[in-house]
C-alpha cells in the first residue's frame, strides 16, 4: 500500500504572536507546518517553532502573495494549505480536506470562509462563506503575485466544498478599526501599482462604475443592516478599501487630471443634488413625526 498524498500548510508570518496559536491548532492534522517568517520581533518564529512548525525566514514583503510561492516551493507536501494567521481550520472542514487529499481527478479546493469582523459573525452568505481557493496540488498550481488574486484552475479540476457553518474556514479579519487601516495602508497601493503593471488604463467612468459595483455588493447584496452597526461597519469600510484603491491607482498612472474625466464628474451634480433633497426630506419627516408624538402626549 503506498502512502497518502501529504499536505503542508503554509503560513506567511510578520509579528503575529497574538494571533498564531489557534491558527497552528487547526492543523495539527496535517503532515508538515511550514513558516515563513517575514523578520518579526514578538517571537512568531519562536512560537511557530514550539507548536512544531518548520520556520524559515526573510526580509519584509508589503503583501502576502508576493511570496506565496516561494513559502510553497519550500514545502515538502504534495499539497498546499494555504492558511494566513488570523485563520483557522474548524474541525468538520479539516475532515474534509484530509479525505480530498487522495482525489486524483482535482487540482485544487474552494472552500468556504466565515470573515468575522469585530468579534461578530456575518449574517449574509456573502460573507458567512466566502469562496476561497485554499488547497493545492503544488505540482500544478502557482499563486498570483497580483494583489488578493486567486490562482486559476479549470473547473473541472476545482472541488468546491459547500457552504455549510461546519465547515467554513474561521477568519478574524478585523478585530479592530486600527487593523483595518493598516491593511488598507499596505495593499491599496500595491494594488494600484499592480493594476498599472497589469496594462490598465486609469479612467474616471471605470473608477465609478467599479465603487459603484462594491456599494451595490456590500450594501445591497450583503444586506449589512442584519448585523446592526458591526455590518454597516464592515460594509462602509470595505467600499472605501476600494476607493482607495482607484485613489492609489489614478496616482500611480501619473495623477493626470483630463476634461474627459472633468465631464463624467461633473454628471454627478445630479445624483448629490437629489441625494442631498432626499436627506432633506428624511429629516424634514421625521422631526414631522417628533412633532406629532409630543403633540399626541400633551392630548
Amino acid at each position: 500500500m503506498t502512502d497518502r498524498p501529504r499536505i503542508t500548510a503554509c503560513i506567511v508570518c510578520r509579528n503575529e504572536a497574538d494571533k498564531l496559536v489557534p491558527a497552528l491548532e487547526s492543523i495539527r492534522w496535517v503532515d508538515e507546518v511550514l513558516v515563513l517568517d517575514l523578520e518579526s520581533s514578538d517571537g512568531s518564529a519562536a512560537l511557530a517553532r514550539s507548536h512544531g512548525a518548520r520556520v524559515i525566514g526573510r526580509s519584509p514583503v508589503p503583501i502576502v502573495e508576493a511570496v506565496r510561492n516561494e513559502v510553497a516551493d519550500a514545502a515538502a507536501g504534495d499539497w498546499i494549505l494555504v492558511l494566513d494567521p488570523d485563520e483557522r481550520v474548524s474541525p468538520g472542514l479539516a475532515i474534509r480536506l484530509d479525505s480530498l487529499r487522495d482525489r486524483d481527478d482535482i487540482d485544487a479546493v474552494v472552500v468556504p470562509r466565515m470573515n468575522i469582523d469585530f468579534g461578530y459573525q456575518p449574517s449574509s452568505p456573502l460573507h458567512r462563506f466566502e469562496p476561497q481557493l485554499r488547497m493545492y496540488r503544488r505540482s500544478r498550481v502557482r499563486w498570483p503575485s497580483f494583489p488578493n488574486a486567486l490562482p486559476d484552475v479549470a473547473p473541472d479540476r476545482l472541488h468546491r466544498i459547500e457552504s455549510q457553518d461546519n465547515l467554513v474556514l474561521i477568519h478574524d479579519r478585523s478585530r479592530t478599526v486600527s487593523e483595518v487601516v493598516d491593511r488598507v495602508l499596505r495593499y491599496a497601493p500595491e494594488q494600484g501599482k499592480a493594476m498599472v503593471d497589469d496594462g490598465q488604463v486609469f479612467t474616471a467612468t471605470q473608477m465609478l462604475a467599479g465603487l459603484a459595483r462594491k456599494a451595490h455588493r456590500e450594501f445591497v447584496v450583503g444586506e449589512p443592516w442584519r448585523d446592526g452597526i458591526p455590518g454597516m461597519f464592515r460594509a462602509g469600510l470595505l467600499v472605501a478599501f476600494h476607493f482607495y484603491v482607484w485613489a492609489a491607482f489614478w496616482e500611480a498612472s501619473g495623477a493626470r487630471r483630463t476634461a474627459a474625466d472633468d465631464r463624467v464628474v461633473r454628471r454627478l451634480r445630479l445624483m448629490f443634488r437629489l441625494a442631498g433633497f432626499a436627506a432633506r426630506a428624511a429629516a424634514s419627516a421625521q422631526r414631522a413625526r417628533h412633532r406629532l408624538t409630543r403633540l399626541r402626549r400633551t392630548l
